[in-house]
């Protein structure tokens, strides 16, 4: 068994526009949440920008430079197609972290997760912890360095340095406090999700 993407997004899409539809597929969960209120952001204070079901104008624009595509504006990002959305959280972040080989659906979805919230700081400080180069790069020693771990106890590792370092961001960028709350409820929701099993994480 390996981890799953597709049980990953229900997470994903609840924690950027608060949409959950258990039962749905995840496209048609998604057609739903862009039409809810907070699919779409652009926050003077939030340092991503304009973003659309948490992929940020940025990351849609880095995407679309990858594979030849013109750079898109704001609307574009607004109308973003599921197709497109789902391809971004796939190679640039769920196999950035070579996620779907990792045995464990929580501890991929734990490395994931921070990467998508925290950019490159969600490899290199898991790395750190796992005792290997930290060097934004998840190649074969940093996956060795994985499987060795037992799982519960390493995504309980995880998630509570993920705690400490969205309390570090606030302690050195206080207008970062408007966030805290909400960092640290995904954080923690992340882990109930997987409290009494390593198995579908629901949304």
């Amino acid at each position: 068994m390996a981890a799953d993407i597709d049980l990953y997004i229900p997470f994903v899409i609840r924690w950027e526009t608060g949409v959950s539809l258990p039962g749905a597929s995840n496209e048609n969960l998604f057609d739903a949440a862009r039409r809810s209120r907070n699919a779409f952001s652009d926050n003077a204070l939030d340092r991503g920008g304009a973003t659309m079901c948490g992929v940020t104008l940025a990351t849609y624009r880095a995407y679309c430079g990858g594979i030849g595509q013109t750079q898109p504006a704001v609307a574009d990002l607004r109308g973003i197609a599921y197709a497109d959305w789902r391809a971004i959280v796939a190679t640039m972040f769920w196999e950035r972290w070579r996620a779907s080989d990792i045995a464990s659906q929580a501890v991929a979805e734990a490395l994931v997760d921070w990467l998508w919230t925290s950019g490159t700081s969600g490899i290199k400080i898991p790395q750190r912890l796992l005792g290997v180069k930290a060097d934004g790069i998840v190649g074969p020693m940093t996956l060795a360095a994985v499987a060795r771990q037992e799982p519960a106890e390493l995504f309980a590792a995880l998630q509570s340095r993920r705690e400490i370092y969205v309390h570090n961001i606030v302690a050195s960028s206080p207008s970062q406090r408007v966030w805290l709350n909400g960092w640290l409820n995904r954080i923690r929701a992340l882990t109930a999700c997987h409290a009494s099993s390593f198995g579908r994480c629901r949304s």
